[in-house]
């Protein structure tokens, strides 16, 4: 048995989206030894037979990503941009003295619609996210929804005191909530990294549904995360924003698909695990089942699954 040189396969499998052929497992496992490994984990590629009667189990079938499948999501992404750009531009209106910030100005949907569908062409990109599909279908994170992604647009140059408008406006929208206001973490435990200005007034990524990084503390999410960027030539993941977590959220909400009160933490759970701790806290994002919204805080030691955007490289 030579389960090194098996890792190995199975993780260049999950980077090229390359199938794993028979001669390289019979290379470096018995069958007993691969069925063994299998039920171990939980893990079947293919169908594999289990017993005298020929009982198969067959491996959960990904789903395939299109670019006509993610341009699905342009509408949501594109509304929700043009409404979080309202939020913040009302809030700063109302802003008391003679210096009042300056309103965000909405870049013109023809103008983001061809930047996506620019990307969208880009097969290793494609690639990319299918092998991330792929990967997450056949290991599910504990309690994590089904594989997919969806387009998320948001704008640049936000404060944290525009994303808190931002948050009073999506409180307002989640069902079946008794909150009139979300839950701010105090300013202390923020992420007090900026990112990169593109210029261009919005950014793009993709939001998971399904939870892409593993279990683990703050300090084994941020290696696998770095060891995972080191192995993608064309995309990255990324830890999302306030801003970029609620953009996604926002879009489960207009579609209505956040109406059970059970699903709601796996389903909208960022967690920011590679920012500097205060007092041993990271920010967190996340709706709870009674429909409040969270600027939380995570204990670095906590090691639920968590979210992050793809994002491409620059």
């Amino acid at each position: 048995m030579d389960i090194e040189r098996f890792g190995e396969i199975v993780g260049a499998s999950v980077v090229t989206g390359a199938q794993v052929t028979p001669e390289q497992v019979a290379s470096t496992l018995t069958d007993g030894e691969l069925l063994q490994a299998m039920h171990a984990r939980g893990l079947v590629v293919g169908s594999v037979a289990v017993d005298s009667t020929s009982e198969t189990i067959k491996s959960p079938e990904a789903p395939t990503l299109t670019p006509e499948s993610l341009l699905e999501s342009f509408d949501t992404a594109l509304v929700t941009y043009i409404s979080f750009v309202d939020a913040v531009n009302t809030a700063r209106a109302k802003v008391r003295g003679h210096k009042k910030p300056a309103q965000l100005e909405v870049v013109d949907a023809d103008i983001i619609r061809k930047d996506v569908e620019a990307l969208l062409s880009n097969k290793d990109l494609m690639a990319e996210l299918q092998a991330e599909i792929d990967y997450f279908t056949a290991n599910p994170e504990e309690n994590s929804p089904e594989p997919g992604f969806d387009l998320v647009i948001v704008p640049e140059g936000l404060s944290a005191t525009d994303e808190q408008a931002i948050a009073h406006n999506l409180q307002g929208k989640i069902p079946s909530t008794n909150y009139g206001k979300p839950y701010i973490r105090p300013a202390g435990y923020n992420d007090k990294r900026t990112l990169k200005v593109t210029g261009k007034g919005y950014r793009l990524a993709f939001a998971p549904r399904h939870y892409n990084v593993p279990k683990g503390t703050t300090t084994k999410q941020t290696n696998w995360m770095n060891a995972n960027n080191q192995r993608t030539p064309t995309t990255k993941l990324q830890t999302a924003t306030d801003a970029e977590a609620m953009s996604y959220i926002n879009g489960l909400v207009d579609n209505k698909q956040l109406d059970t009160p059970d699903t709601r933490f796996n389903q909208t759970y960022f967690r920011r695990f590679d920012q500097a701790p205060h007092d041993d806290y990271v920010s967190d994002v996340r709706v709870d089942g009674s429909g409040w919204l969270y600027f939380d805080r995570s204990y670095v030691d906590d090691a639920d699954p968590t979210r992050t955007l793809v994002v491409p490289k620059a």
